[in-house]
């Protein structure tokens, strides 16, 4: 059941809801997740330990299929029991993702209740679109690909120091995805006129400035040496944790996306990157990875995953 009948994210930000008013907006999520509990649906701490369990066997069901697929690409092939054997994983992996992707709806929902009091309407213009690429970090909820059926995230031209609204635009996650020697999906979407509207918690200092303003902080030196320290030390921790980033999840796996750094990089803006935990260079493993390459997306990073952000 889904009670979102607009896009929505992790990090407690509705999408597209240029014409609407916050409270409309909220009241609507509110009688949805209010239907959902009546129907037994799980909430609070109950939904979170579902979650988990879910979580763990979705890691071992994953760990099972490259299992297989390594010993399909070391022996040229698998017999008939092993092939249906990866069919039904592959199939209960289809449905560990639904019920996760509820999941992610309660609590998606559970958060802007939590920051309703703070949530405020934005309009995305030349000022603000660090806000939009501030939300470029997290899972978007309820937009996939009209080809494919993957998942779509908000992107923009990678070589634009300061995007304006026009260079946004939904992007197919499978353009991440390499099989062979071509993307699994190229699809893309421009934003339309409604998808400028947001509603965000905007007490974040980087929403207290331009997006000019944001991006000047971040070419001092001394600011970028910080930030890379903090996004060094948050590598380690999730590393000795065995963690992945909470809000970024595999579209192929589902498994929380982990934190990388990326050697010879030239600068903060190309140093860091998510990748699926089955990632492995010269696409040995999971191809599925997200360059962080704005200063928003990192302080986003560091905000859901330390409570504070670059600023």
């Amino acid at each position: 059941m889904s009670f979102f009948d607009r896009l929505a994210n992790g990090l407690g930000t509705l999408l597209g809801v240029l014409v609407d008013t916050t409270v409309q907006v909220i009241s609507g999520i509110k009688r949805g997740y209010e239907a959902y509990k009546r129907q037994g649906g799980a909430t609070g701490a109950d939904i979170v330990d579902e979650i988990t369990r879910k979580k763990d066997r979705l890691r071992s069901v994953n760990d099972e299929i490259m299992h297989l697929r390594n010993q399909r690409m070391s022996s040229g092939s698998l017999s008939d029991r092993a092939r249906k054997r990866w069919e039904d994983l592959r199939a209960e992996r289809d449905q560990l993702l639904s019920e996760l992707n509820q999941g992610k709806e309660v609590r998606a929902a559970e958060k802007i209740f939590e920051t309703e009091s703070v949530i405020d309407k934005v309009e995305i213009d030349l000022e603000t679109t660090h806000v939009l690429q501030y939300n470029a970090f997290a899972d978007t909820l309820g937009k996939q690909c009209r080809v494919c059926g993957r998942p779509m995230k908000l992107q923009w031209k990678r070589d634009l120091s300061v995007a304006e609204p026009k260079d946004f635009y939904w992007g197919c996650t499978g353009w991440y995805v390499v099989q062979g020697d071509r993307r699994a999906c190229m699809h893309t979407k421009k934003l339309q006129r409604n998808d400028y509207g947001l509603m965000t918690d905007t007490t974040a200092p980087e929403f207290s400035m331009t997006a000019e303003e944001f991006g000047i902080i971040l070419t001092d030196k001394g600011t970028e040496k910080i930030i890379d320290t903090r996004l060094n030390d948050l590598k380690s921790d999730l590393n000795s944790g065995h963690r992945g980033v909470e809000l970024a999840t595999c579209p192929v796996h589902g498994e929380n996306m982990v934190l990388r750094r990326k050697q010879n990089a030239t600068g903060l803006l190309d140093a860091y990157f998510l990748a699926c935990p089955y990632w492995q260079p010269n696409n040995a493993g999971c191809t599925f990875i997200e360059k962080l390459k704005s200063g928003s997306q990192l302080a986003a990073l560091l905000k859901s995953e330390t409570g504070r952000g670059v600023l």
